[in-house]
């Protein structure tokens, strides 16, 4: 389904300081000569209302949010459930880092919530039979109910990211507490390198030590200086 030639209109109604949202797309009774930030929104009163309207091409309206939503799924939760990442991956590990004994942990670390991303949805299919007798499912969904759909899932990510972002720190702080109460040195468990010069003349980024949560290990390092 191609959307190049479809457009939208979105009225946003400016009055007293106040804005409230308006599907009403008439022509203005007067238009103002008023520049905006953005060249695709046009000023005018209605009704003696300053309205500002905007056109937005549904295909790169629709296109942008799909992708706003893929980065904001990966940054929290990685590409696949088979390889998670991003700061659920992150908070997992720090978890266990902070249930390990022998920094005072319990041994069994904090419950993660179930990974799962939002976008993620199973479509309903009508099968057909084609011109050259093929099996096909045809899924069909309105074109405001996507836009709507993807605008839920952007609330719903950015809600995620922040709390996931936030038991993150907390889970940090913790982390680098035990560590002090155990006589160990946050800063070791950081890897450690330098830049020297490549045989190209190029600098590369040469490592000295790889990171590690292990106790043992941070308190060797810790008896090395």
């Amino acid at each position: 389904m191609k959307f190049s030639k479809l457009w939208v209109l979105a009225a946003v109604l400016l009055a007293g300081g106040c804005a409230s949202s308006s599907k009403t797309t008439e022509k203005f009774d007067k238009d103002l000569n008023v520049r905006t930030e953005d060249s695709r929104e046009r000023v005018g009163t209605k009704d003696d209302k300053v309205i500002i309207q905007k056109k937005v091409y549904l295909e790169e309206e629709l296109w942008k949010l799909n992708t706003d939503v893929q980065e904001m799924e990966n940054s929290i939760y990685g590409r696949s459930r088979r390889d998670p990442g991003g700061l659920w991956e992150s908070l997992k590990v720090c978890r266990q880092n902070l249930a390990d004994p022998r920094v005072g942990g319990t041994g069994k670390p904090e419950q993660m919530e179930k990974w799962g991303k939002v976008s993620e949805r199973e479509d309903d299919y009508e099968y057909k039979i084609d011109s050259r007798n093929n099996l096909i499912g045809v899924s069909e969904e309105k074109l405001e109910e996507r836009i709507s759909r993807y605008q839920k899932h952007k609330r719903i990510l950015g809600d995620a990211f922040e709390r996931f972002r936030g038991e993150m720190d907390s889970c940090e702080s913790n982390y680098r507490a035990a560590l002090v109460n155990h006589g160990l040195n946050p800063d070791d468990t950081k890897a450690r390198g330098e830049w020297v010069e490549g045989s190209d003349g190029v600098k590369v980024w040469k490592m000295r030590r790889s990171s590690s949560s292990d106790p043992e290990e941070l308190m060797r390092r810790k008896e090395k200086k």
